[in-house]
C-alpha cells in the first residue's frame, strides 16, 4: 500500500495570514492519479490550470482538468471544485484591480471533506485566495519545484470562511538601487500570492538607475539603466567605491511577462516612476530637463539628490511618453509619480522655477512639487488612470483623486483622510522591510532602524479615529540600497512580510487569537520548500551574518550627518 502524506498531523495547521473562520474536521481528502480539478465556469479555467501545473511540479500528478457545470455527476467524488457563485463571468474576468476587490469580490469559502475540496467564491479574485489557502493546508513538501515524496498526498478535511480586512494589501520591490531581474520579481509575485498580497508596487527609476525600456526614448536604457560603480558599507560612512559598473532594465516584453504571470494570481502590478526629485538616472541621459548644466552621471551612493527636474512644459512631455507607454502593458488603474524627498534648493535659484511661482502665486519653493504632481495626474487622469504618491504630494493640496501613500507616520494618515483622500498606510517604523530584523549586532548592514518580527504581530495600520473607508489598505516596502541580491532581499523581507499578510489580511480578533508568533514557526517549513533563503527565528545562520567587513552592522547617527531619513 503507497504512503500517505498529510500536513503535519501531530499538530493543528498554521494558516499565514489567518483567516476568519477555520474549523477543522475529522478525516482526510486523499489526492491521488484520479483526481480531477473542475471549473464550473470558463472564467475561472486559468486558476484550475495554475492549480493543475503547482500539484504537477510539487506532487508528480498530472491531474485531470474538466469545465463542468455543478449537475455533472463525476463531481460528486474525488475532485478539487473551483465554484464560481452569483456572478456574472463577464463583469468578474474584467475586474482585476485593488480598485474593485472589496471584502466581498475577495471573500471565499474553501470546503474539504473526504470526497471534495470545493472552494466557492462570486469573483475569481476570491477563488485565487481560495487556491492560496488550500496550498497551506498540503503537506509542505508540495511547494517544491519537483516530488520528493512517494505516494498519495492528503489534506485534513476542514471548512473555511474567510474574506480579507483591508482591499489593498501590497508589497514594494526597489528595483532601482540594485536590479533585480524578472525571474526574481515573479518569483516575490507567487510567495506574496501564497500570503494573500494581491499588490505589488514596481520602484522602477531612481537616482541611481532607471529601469524601463521606453523606445522613444533611447538613451534611458543606454545611459540611464546603469551606474560606474556603487558605494561600499554605508553611504553615511563610506567605505570607498567597488569599482563595478552596476545595472539593468526591464524590456517591453519583460514587462508584459510579469504583468501577465501577476494577472493570472489576480495580483495588480503598479509601476512607480519617480519624480521630479530622485531624478540624478534621468537628467544622466535627458540634462535638459534639469538646469542643463550639462549631463551628470547616474548616481554612485544613496541617499537623495540635490539635483531635480526643473518645471518646463518638456519635462510634462518626457513624462507623458512614459506613462503613455505603460499603459498598455500595466493593467492596474493606478500609476505611482513617486514625489518622496524632493529637495527645493534648486528651485530656489532657478529663474525658471521663480517664473512659475510669480505666475501660479506660489510663495515658497517647495510648492512647486505641487505643479508637477497637479499635471500629472490631469494626464493620467485624461488616460482612465488614478495617480498614487508619496505622502510629500499633499504639501500644496494634491488633486482629490490622488492616492496617498503614507510612508513618515501616522499623523500623515490622519492628515491626509482628513483632506479627503484614500490611503496606503506604509510607515516606516513599522513596514519598511530593510531596517534591522532585531537588534542582534551579527545581523548584516541595513540602512538604520529596528523592526523585529514582535513589532509587527500586534501592529494595526487604521489609526484610531480615521474613517476606515479611506483606508485603501497598507504596503510593505523592501528598499534595495542594501540588499544586493536576491538571497539579500529574501532575509531581509522573511519571515517579517508573513506578519505583514496577517496586518494586511486578517481582522484584528482572528490575530488575537491565534497570534502569528504561535503560527510563524511551522510556516518555515512551507519557506523551506519554497528554498526561501528566511532569517531564522532565533538569529542569523553565520552565512547570513555581517561579519566584520563592509557590511557588518553600523550604528548611524543621522542628525550628526545632517540627514532626517536615507
Amino acid at each position: 500500500m503507497p504512503a500517505t502524506h498529510s500536513a503535519s498531523p501531530d499538530r493543528p495547521v498554521s494558516l499565514i495570514p489567518q483567516p476568519q473562520s477555520f474549523t477543522p474536521q475529522p478525516g482526510t481528502f486523499v489526492l491521488n492519479p484520479d483526481t480531477t480539478i473542475v471549473a464550473t465556469t470558463p472564467a475561472v479555467t486559468h486558476l484550475a490550470w495554475l492549480l493543475h501545473d503547482q500539484l504537477r511540479r510539487g506532487t508528480g500528478l498530472r491531474l485531470d482538468v474538466r469545465i463542468e457545470n455543478d449537475t455533472a455527476s463525476h463531481i460528486a467524488t474525488n475532485a478539487i471544485v473551483l465554484r464560481l457563485e452569483d456572478s456574472n463571468p463577464e463583469v468578474s474576468t474584467s475586474l482585476n484591480s485593488a480598485e474593485s476587490q472589496d471584502a466581498a469580490t475577495e471573500s471565499y469559502r474553501l470546503r474539504v471533506t473526504e470526497n471534495l475540496a470545493e472552494l466557492s467564491a462570486a469573483h475569481p479574485a476570491g477563488l485565487a485566495r481560495a487556491l492560496a489557502t488550500l496550498r497551506q493546508l498540503l503537506p509542505a513538501h508540495t511547494l517544491r519545484n519537483a516530488p520528493t515524496h512517494d505516494g498519495d498526498v492528503t489534506i485534513g478535511c476542514a471548512e473555511i470562511v474567510d474574506q480579507p480586512r483591508l482591499r489593498w494589501r501590497g508589497f514594494m520591490m526597489d528595483v532601482a538601487r540594485h536590479f533585480h531581474p524578472k525571474e526574481f520579481v515573479m518569483r516575490m509575485i507567487d510567495i506574496a500570492w501564497l500570503h494573500r498580497f494581491n499588490v505589488l508596487h514596481l520602484h522602477l527609476t531612481d537616482d541611481q538607475g532607471w529601469r524601463i525600456e521606453i523606445p522613444s526614448r533611447p538613451k534611458l536604457t543606454e545611459v540611464s539603466s546603469w551606474r560606474t560603480e556603487t558605494v561600499q558599507s554605508h553611504a553615511l560612512t563610506p567605505e570607498g567605491y567597488d569599482g563595478t559598473p552596476h545595472g539593468g532594465y526591464f524590456t517591453l516584453s519583460d514587462l508584459r511577462e510579469i504583468v501577465a504571470f501577476a494577472k493570472e494570481r489576480h495580483v495588480s502590478v503598479v509601476p512607480e516612476v519617480n519624480m521630479p526629485g530622485h531624478s540624478r538616472a534621468v537628467l544622466a541621459a535627458y540634462p535638459e530637463l534639469g538646469t542643463d548644466e550639462g549631463p551628470l552621471p547616474v548616481l554612485t551612493t544613496f541617499g537623495t539628490s540635490e539635483e531635480v527636474l526643473e518645471p518646463k512644459p518638456e519635462v510634462i512631455e518626457f513624462f507623458g511618453e512614459v506613462f503613455d507607454t505603460l499603459k498598455d502593458i500595466f493593467v492596474a488603474p493606478y500609476v505611482h509619480i513617486g514625489g518622496d524627498e524632493v529637495p527645493t534648493t534648486q528651485w530656489e535659484s532657478s529663474p525658471l522655477a521663480q517664473q512659475l511661482m510669480r505666475q501660479e502665486g506660489i510663495n515658497n519653493a517647495r510648492y512647486v512639487q505641487t505643479w508637477f504632481t497637479r499635471q500629472l495626474t490631469e494626464h493620467l487622469s485624461k488616460r482612465g488612470r488614478i495617480a498614487v504618491g508619496w505622502d510629500e504630494v499633499l504639501a500644496g493640496g494634491a488633486p482629490e483623486d490622488t492616492v496617498v501613500t503614507v510612508w513618515r507616520n501616522a499623523e500623515y494618515v490622519t492628515k491626509a483622510a482628513e483632506s479627503g483622500h484614500r490611503v496606503i498606510v506604509a510607515t516606516e517604523h513599522y513596514l519598511y522591510l530593510d531596517h534591522y530584523e532585531s537588534d542582534q549586532p551579527e545581523e548584516p548592514l541595513r540602512i538604520h532602524g529596528n523592526t523585529p518580527l514582535e513589532k509587527l504581530s500586534d501592529y494595526d495600520p487604521v489609526p484610531l479615529g480615521v474613517d476606515p473607508d479611506l483606508i485603501l489598505g497598507t504596503q510593505c516596502q523592501m528598499w534595495s540600497e542594501y540588499l544586493k541580491t536576491g538571497r539579500d532581499v529574501e532575509y531581509s523581507v522573511f519571515p517579517r512580510l508573513c506578519a505583514v499578510a496577517d496586518v494586511a489580511w486578517s481582522h484584528m480578533d482572528a490575530r488575537k487569537e491565534n497570534p502569528i508568533l504561535e503560527r510563524v514557526e511551522s510556516h518555515l517549513e512551507r519557506l523551506d520548500a519554497l528554498g526561501v533563503n528566511y532569517r531564522p527565528l532565533e538569529g542569523p545562520h553565520p552565512w547570513q551574518q555581517g561579519g566584520t567587513g563592509l557590511k557588518s552592522r553600523r550604528s548611524i547617527d543621522f542628525k550628526a550627518h545632517g540627514a532626517d531619513d536615507l
